[in-house]
């Protein structure tokens, strides 16, 4: 092997696929407490800030899933 196929190989990120799927997950959890809570008369604001936590860390996990990080 000689150095432009070391330094091809060593470029790819690895991708761990719990990030994958835990940001799935987040994302489809916080956007259903999210539906929930805007369909109640009252919505309280403790849930919506915990919804869009989830929403927000679901997104945060695909990003690193995609950055390879």
């Amino acid at each position: 092997m000689n150095n432009e196929e070391i330094s091809t190989q060593e470029e790819k990120p690895k991708r761990n696929i719990w990030n994958l799927v835990l940001g799935i997950v987040f994302i489809g959890y916080g956007s259903f407490r999210l539906y929930q809570k805007m369909q109640t008369s009252e919505p309280d604001s403790f849930g919506l800030i915990l919804a869009i936590g989830f929403i927000a860390f679901g997104i945060y996990d695909l990003w690193k899933y995609y950055k390879g990080v």
